[in-house]
């Protein structure tokens, strides 16, 4: 799921067409009896459909319907693509049909980068319905607008299509079964503990799912049943078939599982940014003021440019009320197709704060603390803490068993609004751990220009989160294709 793979994809169906013709393997059902339905696989980049044989089989032992199942595969350089799709799904109805299929039940399966491009195909396809391994629908594309019900099923140690990504999805889930609970068994958004992207297959792996993937806790056997059960309580539900109540209950039970990976992700996540302000500049603001903290209100604003290059913190006061308003520009890895290894995280906050000094100044008149010794680095040191804090208590366990801590440097300090603004904060994965490094502007209260200003390029809390229940879990650094 990478944009290389894409082009590489698109390029070798445009100009090679399908010179190598889609092929299909069929497993016919272990019932004997019951309804019909069939799930069809797309195999992610450089697998083989017939990677996916034991995950089909999971399927049909987990369900007590008469479940056909279909390999697709030979994609031109092993990649699904939009181009042989149509051909390939065509293939797997024929074949079904001449193996004995009857129904018109079918489900499209795709993992990784099938499901990439299953959901446009599907749209106005025989298929009824979608399951997605170790994929999602990507920007642009919500659930709730989904033509047909949708299965977003996730590792909880995928390190190709991180968990952070599918909180996204999970999070949009939360919000339309607050508008229409039945969302819940048409599009759910569930995840795994403890197994990875190579689990939703089996056999070996290609380099960039090798290079990204991390350890699964889980046997590929467990994983495997897992995935079984799920789609088997999904095909249940979307088809009103047998045992109905028992598979909206398992898929409701599940969910809460899930919930306990994804909230507290998406607890942190929102310290970013909320509305338009960012809870964790407020709280940074209110650590620079320390023992003054409770008699200030902080105020944020999330901006961006130039908004935020012309606005400077302010203080303001109402009768005994005395409130600072300050500034934060958030700034993301750019990611305009969607891609699943680019974090979610912010690569850096940029923080305009008041500081100790400018806060008693203001609050009492004098000009003498000495006590003005806070830095960016002690902020970063509070981000950090916040995101283990808020972690699972496994996602601790792992992160402290990984060797590859945060480590924190001190502030490169700036005098000037021009190099603190073209420096960004040092974000730098290594084999030891991530470095991070913020840049730091601290003006003295008894300057002309900017008196009090404490400007901060700070690590975000998230980040800090993501690197501990993803990233720091390699051995090493990703290198290589679209690697470090």
């Amino acid at each position: 799921m990478t944009s290389l793979l894409l082009l590489a994809a698109m390029f070798s169906a445009l100009f090679i067409g399908q010179s190598l013709a889609v092929t299909s393997c069929i497993i016919p059902p272990i019932r004997s009896s019951g309804p019909e339905a069939a799930v069809i696989f797309v195999p992610g980049a450089s697998i083989d459909g017939k990677a996916y044989e034991e995950t089909g089989r999971a399927i049909q032992a987990a369900t007590n319907i008469r479940l056909w199942v279909a390999l697709t595969g030979n994609y031109t350089l092993n990649t699904p693509n939009p181009l042989q799709l149509p051909a390939a799904m065509r293939g797997a109805f024929d074949k079904l049909q001449k193996a004995g299929m009857k129904g018109e039940n079918y489900v499209g399966v795709a993992h990784s980068l099938g499901g990439v491009f299953l959901p446009s195909y599907a749209k106005d396809s025989p298929l009824k319905a979608v399951v997605l391994l170790g994929s999602y629908l990507t920007s642009g594309n919500s659930l709730s607008g989904y033509p047909k019900p949708i299965l977003t099923l996730s590792g909880e140690l995928d390190g190709q299509t991180r968990i952070t990504r599918i909180a996204l999805t999970y999070k949009e889930l939360v919000n339309d079964i607050s508008k229409t609970p039945s969302a819940l068994y048409r599009t759910p958004v569930l995840n795994i503990k403890g197994s990875n992207h190579a689990q939703f297959a089996s056999g070996p792996m290609p380099g960039i799912v090798a290079r990204y993937d991390l350890k699964p806790e889980i046997s590929d056997a467990e994983a495997h049943q897992e995935i079984g059960e799920h789609v088997s309580n999904f095909i249940s539900v979307t088809f009103n078939l047998c045992k109905v109540d028992q598979a909206k209950a398992a898929i409701s039970g599940a969910f809460t599982d899930a919930g306990t990976r994804f909230q507290p992700l998406l607890s942190v996540k929102a310290m970013d940014k909320t509305g338009d302000s960012s809870p964790w500049s407020v709280r940074a603001q209110k650590e620079v003021a320390a023992d003054l903290q409770e008699q200030l209100t902080v105020k944020n604003k999330v901006a961006s440019n130039p908004a935020f290059t012309i606005n400077k913190p302010e203080f303001s006061r109402s009768g005994d009320k005395v409130s600072v308003k300050t500034y934060t520009l958030i700034d993301y890895a750019r990611n305009p197709i969607d891609v699943s290894t680019i974090p979610e995280s912010p690569t850096e906050l940029s923080v305009k704060l008041k500081s100790y000094d400018a806060i008693h100044l203001f609050l009492t008149g004098d000009r003498s603390t000495g006590q003005d010794d806070s830095t960016c680095k002690q902020l970063n040191e509070l981000a950090v803490s916040i995101a283990f804090d808020a972690s699972t208590p496994d996602a601790k366990r792992r992160y402290q068993a990984s060797n590859r801590p945060i480590i924190l440097a001190d502030d490169i300090c700036t005098d000037n609004g021009f190099s603190w603004s073209t420096q960004p904060l040092k974000l730098v994965e290594k084999d030891d751990g991530l470095h991070v490094q913020s840049v730091a502007m601290k003006v003295s209260t008894r300057s002309i220009l900017f008196p009090g200003v404490f400007y901060c390029k700070l690590l975000s809390p998230y980040r800090a989160m993501e690197w501990m229940n993803v990233d720091s879990l390699r051995e090493e650094a990703p290198r290589g294709l679209f690697g470090k």
